[in-house]
């Protein structure tokens, strides 16, 4: 599942990245770079945790046990720099923010590894398109 979250990420995102960067401010290109490498590797830390069987380094055990909070803390950043910019802000965009940043805050708490992935993945997939309706109000 987090590695269909990579993938999720990784192509479409990449595909975002390059039409904000063509489209919008440079700000707004960075603040989209800088949420989808934020969320696919986070994604990918934790499918590799969940592949091995040593013991991940403590750095990157405290990473993967904060990677909500990392999540919402990358996905908001494109609002901030859509409403520095006074661009139009679409309510559904922000919608999407709060419910994925719902459904990672959730997972901070549950303990079942795969209802914490589950809720991990929707969050982020419900902030990408969230960050692709900012992004495409973005002018640049």
């Amino acid at each position: 599942m987090r590695v269909f979250a990579v993938l999720f990420l990784l192509l479409p995102g990449g595909a975002l990245v390059i039409s904000t960067q063509r489209h919008a401010h440079a700000a707004m290109a960075s603040a989209v770079l800088f949420f989808v490498v934020a969320h696919a590797a986070l994604h990918a830390l934790s499918a590799w945790r969940s592949t091995t069987s040593r013991l991940l380094p403590v750095p990157l055990r405290y990473i993967d046990r904060h990677a909500a909070w990392t999540m919402l803390g990358s996905a908001w950043v494109p609002l901030a720099i859509q409403g520095v910019h006074t661009q139009p802000i679409s309510m559904l965009a922000v919608a999407g923010l709060v419910i994925g940043g719902l459904c990672q805050l959730c997972s901070v708490r549950v303990t079942a590894d795969r209802l914490r992935n589950v809720l991990l993945v929707v969050g982020s997939a419900l902030q990408f398109i969230a960050v692709a309706l900012l992004s495409s109000m973005a002018v640049g």
